[in-house]
């Protein structure tokens, strides 16, 4: 359409009625073609580096958890802690009815107290045997029959002594004691309830929770597509529910396993906790400081469009394109040109509302003072 044609269809549609689309169309391409081309301030798009960190959610877990069970059978007679109590290594946390074991102890103590006097027995008679075969007062069948007797006597004690020592073991294994120092986090149990240590249907086999929180892990899933850049021992800042300020930390173990549902990698983050002040179970917010990558940067003004289909302006001699792109936010004023850019592009900073595609413009770097008509 030429110029003359513009300004006599503007001019028109101001002496029509109802023109009103139409008119601000036409006036508006009127006043941009006696306007001359639009001044646009434009920057170039270049990479630079970034250390952006990595946010990750999880929980705070425990060092250990672990659910104490009786290593014999028989009912809880007294329990020695509560909910809360905090534990150190070997404390007693219950006790199984003792009367049976201590029995089974007196039993193997009087059978290795039998033995024991059978194996005198038969030490004596071989000495004896012993004394006399060499004057040739007894057969060597009679000297083979005592060698044997004291043998068959030594092991029955030796055999006595190991049945004795399992049984002593058993009444000692009537007190469950605290693997690790901890906190008491469930009593599963009450007095009178029979517990079983074997694998069976129905059976009652554990009886405190016992945590080990000296030392807790914030458990965090971050996004897969910062996979390439976990190391063991990179720094990290964990924000946990209840708490003012974030606590130091570094990745200390990194899943190989990415979840295919949620994409993300498994990190686990370690914090000492040696005044029990932070409870496993709490949800935790950490950030990772990755290594700084190369990424495309521009103003968060230079970008059109919604969240599903941004774009650009660049400029291709004195031509504005539009240019569809792909971006990733890395502040309020800032966005992250995943892909639709190539470095050296120029980039419109702030286009205009009425800019189109292929319309004439004049650039205005941000270095400059005067308007550079693009060649």
């Amino acid at each position: 359409m030429s110029r003359n044609h513009l300004l006599a269809l503007a001019a028109l549609c101001v002496l029509v009625p109802g023109c009103s689309g139409a008119e601000d169309e036409a006036a508006s391409d009127a006043q941009a073609l006696e306007s001359g081309p639009a001044q646009v301030e434009t920057v170039t798009a270049s990479t630079e580096l970034v250390s952006e960190p990595v946010e990750a959610f999880g929980t705070i877990a425990a060092q250990q958890r672990s659910s104490i069970g009786a290593l014999v059978e028989g009912p809880v007679d007294r329990i020695f802690v509560n909910i809360g109590d905090r534990v150190t290594r070997g404390q007693p946390l219950f006790r199984v009815r003792q009367a049976d074991y201590r029995r089974r102890v007196s039993e193997m103590q009087a059978a290795v107290n039998l033995t024991t006097a059978q194996a005198t027995q038969a030490e004596r008679q071989y000495e004896r045997v012993m004394a006399l075969a060499p004057r040739g007062f007894v057969s060597r069948a009679h000297v083979e029959s005592v060698e044997t007797d004291l043998a068959v006597a030594r092991a029955q004690t030796a055999q006595a002594q190991a049945v004795l020592a399992t049984a002593q073991q058993a009444l000692s294994d009537t007190v469950a004691r605290a693997p690790y120092d901890g906190v008491v986090t469930g009593r599963l149990i009450d007095e009178g309830v029979y517990l079983n240590n074997r694998f069976s249907t129905g059976g009652q086999s554990a009886a405190i929770e016992l945590q080990q929180a000296g030392i807790v892990a914030a458990i965090v899933n971050a996004p897969q597509a910062h996979v390439d850049q976990f190391r063991r021992n990179l720094p990290a800042r964990v924000f946990i529910d209840g708490f003012d300020e974030p606590f130091d930390s570094i990745v200390y173990i990194i899943n190989d396993g990415v979840n295919p549902t949620a994409r993300t990698v498994e990190l686990r983050l370690p914090i000492r906790n040696p005044g029990y002040r932070i409870s496993p179970g709490l949800s935790a917010r950490a950030e990772i400081e990755v290594p700084p990558c190369s990424v495309m940067i521009l103003p968060r003004s230079a970008v059109l469009g919604d969240s599903a289909a941004p774009y650009v302006f660049i400029v291709e001699g004195n031509v504005a394109r539009r240019r569809n792109v792909e971006t990733d936010s890395i502040d309020f004023d800032r966005v992250i040109i995943v892909s639709g850019l190539e470095e050296g592009e120029r980039v419109v900073s702030e286009p205009p509302s009425t800019l189109r595609d292929g319309d004439q413009v004049a650039q205005i770097r941000r270095s400059e003072a005067q308007p550079d008509v693009a060649r």
